[in-house]
């Protein structure tokens, strides 16, 4: 401290002097005196890196400074990157921006081991649901679009028995299965890919790999919406929140006949999984999207580990400060270890990032 206030009595005295009597020295002075308080104030614990105050403040004003990114190797290669076609259950349907379930597990494992609650709030195609299934751990997702949400639905909660039961729409009312429905609607969507799937595929796979320990809860929901999140009871010591907003309008969406899409509906409708109306409407950019959902787990959650995935979007322009200020600039002082984790440029779009960090009561 002493040295601290010596210092600043020679900054004081220098400003005062003849060697800073022009404008331009005096600004000088200034600006190297500003510098000093900041590193002071970092030294002294009042200020993190990364824009986060411990002590005041917001974190998304003047003194934010962006977290310098860190190699990561997870994944570490573009066949750690892609989806792995063979993957069982996740290979039912695969969007072409999935995530490799495989490393989505190893990522999980290294980042926030213990983790008892898997969250995506952006569900998908059900990559992250198939992850929950590995790990072992309780799902929740979240997803808009309601032929994927069907996707999620079956890859996190069907067993072999429903593989065996007919979709609602071939029986009787009494006799309905919305699992089985699900599943029918995931065999229809991946008819129109290059890997399509038979009902066989399914029981095999299901037949082979362990259902989830517990029930996993999937809706056809906009994640931005609060109350949405209120039917997320599970008591959970420590959850996880990995997920991948879209990158850019250019991220793919799947192309569902009408009919799959009606039937889509109907079948979330029977499983009561349905909170939603309409698929997406707009486009949302990546930062809101990421903030909000983020603020609004942990606004149900306790603990949190928020994993997001990040390249750059369609015109190459990065959001990865513009995220990172609006979640200290909404969570404050309950965010926490926030790091940017570089792990490698494996499409078009150039280097493949995770936003990470810890959210605490």
């Amino acid at each position: 401290m002493q040295i601290a206030l010596d210092l600043l009595v020679w900054m004081l005295m220098l400003a005062l002097s003849g060697k800073a009597a022009d404008e331009n020295s005096l600004s000088a002075v200034i600006r190297s005196f500003g510098s000093f308080v900041v590193l002071f104030l970092r030294s002294n614990g009042y200020l993190h890196r990364g824009g986060h105050p411990d002590r005041f403040g917001s974190g998304g004003g003047a003194d934010f400074v962006m977290p310098v990114p860190e190699a990561y190797g997870l994944p570490g290669s573009l066949t750690d990157y892609l989806p792995d076609p063979f993957e069982p259950v996740d290979r039912w349907f695969q969007a072409r921006n999935a995530s490799n379930v495989r490393t989505t597990v190893r990522i999980v494992q290294d980042l926030c081991p213990g983790a008892d609650l898997f969250v995506d709030p952006l569900a998908g195609g059900g990559s992250s649901a198939c992850a929950a299934r590995l790990l072992g751990v309780s799902f929740f997702g979240l997803e808009l679009d309601p032929v994927l949400a069907c996707v999620s639905l079956a890859k996190s909660t069907a067993t072999a028995r429903h593989a065996r039961a007919d979709p609602l729409w071939r029986v009787t009312p009494d006799q309905d299965d919305p699992v089985a429905s699900c599943l029918d609607v995931t065999r229809r969507l991946s008819a129109g890919t290059d890997r399509p799937v038979s009902r066989a595929d399914m029981l095999d796979d299901l037949e082979r790999n362990a259902p989830a320990p517990t029930l996993p809860l999937v809706l056809w929901a906009d994640a931005t919406q609060p109350d949405v999140w209120d039917e997320l009871h599970a008591e959970a010591r420590h959850a996880v929140l990995y997920t991948s907003p879209p990158f850019g309008l250019s991220s793919p969406r799947p192309q569902a006949s009408p009919e799959l899409y009606a039937d889509a509906v109907t079948a979330l409708a029977s499983a009561e999984a349905a909170r939603a109306e309409s698929g997406p409407a707009k486009f949302a950019s990546y930062e809101e999207l990421a903030a909000d959902v983020v603020v609004n787990a942990a606004r149900r959650l306790g603990h949190v580990t928020a994993v997001l995935e990040h390249e750059p979007a369609d015109d190459g322009s990065d959001a990865r400060e513009s995220t990172v200020r609006l979640l200290l600039d909404s969570l404050g002082n309950r965010v926490k270890s926030l790091r940017i984790l570089e792990c490698g440029a494996y499409s078009r779009r150039g280097m493949f990032s995770l936003i990470v960090c810890e959210v605490v009561p």
